[in-house]
């Protein structure tokens, strides 16, 4: 996560221009590795929209950050913290190609920033790019008690 101690040593954000994403958009993300949360990761992934905001820092600068749930195409991890999204339907409201599984307990909150959100090369969409369909929000909140 993202302290308002650290926000500073953050690189500038160019798309403050944007508006933030809203809760349960996805947002095609460079969700980081566990290990270097500060980096982005190796390549860009849908990501579930928590919430979204601005950090305060301790110099009164306020940035804008994104809280995204981690989303992966590997249907191997599915634990009873996530679930797949894979009716066709529901898959282009998302936003999304392939079967994809939501891993709610994995969450992380990034600066809205082009090192971690861009536009999709494959339709040129983005950073959001869908939006969960009403259908699906009982199963995360019955997966995670806040969202």
């Amino acid at each position: 996560m993202i302290s308002q101690a650290s926000v500073k040593l953050l690189p500038p954000y160019d798309l403050v221009e944007l508006p933030l994403p809203l809760k349960w958009d996805f947002v095609w993300c460079n969700f980081p590795h566990a290990e270097t949360p500060f980096k982005p990761g190796p390549y860009f992934r849908p990501g579930l929209v928590r919430n979204a905001g601005f950090v305060r820092t301790q110099d009164d600068r306020e940035f804008p950050f994104v809280s995204v749930v981690y989303c992966t195409t590997q249907l191997d991890l599915l634990n009873d913290k996530s679930f797949i999204i894979d009716n066709p339907a529901h898959l282009q409201q998302c936003g999304l190609f392939l079967e994809t599984l939501v891993v709610t307990n994995r969450i992380i909150r990034l600066p809205w920033s082009p090192s971690f959100f861009t536009r999709r090369q494959r339709d040129n969409r983005g950073p959001v790019v869908g939006q969960l369909p009403e259908e699906l929000k009982p199963r995360v909140l019955g997966l995670v008690s806040e969202f």
